[in-house]
């Protein structure tokens, strides 16, 4: 009975984990820039606005909440549904 109780919770847990895709670190096309995409199944395919550092990783993301929130104003990426 513990032993179900125990694989249970390890299973829940990873299930938690594995629903909050990262996406730091994933390769952006433009180093040290400012774009707006989407990364596979993170944020349910909805676009992110995201920073890409001088090595073409993703540094800084911010995820959007419809298909079209994401824009770039002034040289910055950004959700313009917040």
């Amino acid at each position: 009975m513990k032993f179900i109780s125990l694989a249970a919770i390890i299973m829940s847990i990873a299930a938690m984990v594995a629903a909050d895709i990262k996406i730091f670190g994933d390769a952006c096309p433009k180093a040290d820039s400012f774009l707006c995409g989407t990364f596979g199944a993170h944020n349910n395919g909805l676009p992110v606005a995201y920073t890409c550092g001088p090595k073409s990783t993703v540094i800084f993301y911010d995820d959007c909440a419809c298909a079209d929130c994401c824009q770039i104003q002034d040289g910055n990426a950004v959700c313009v549904d917040k």
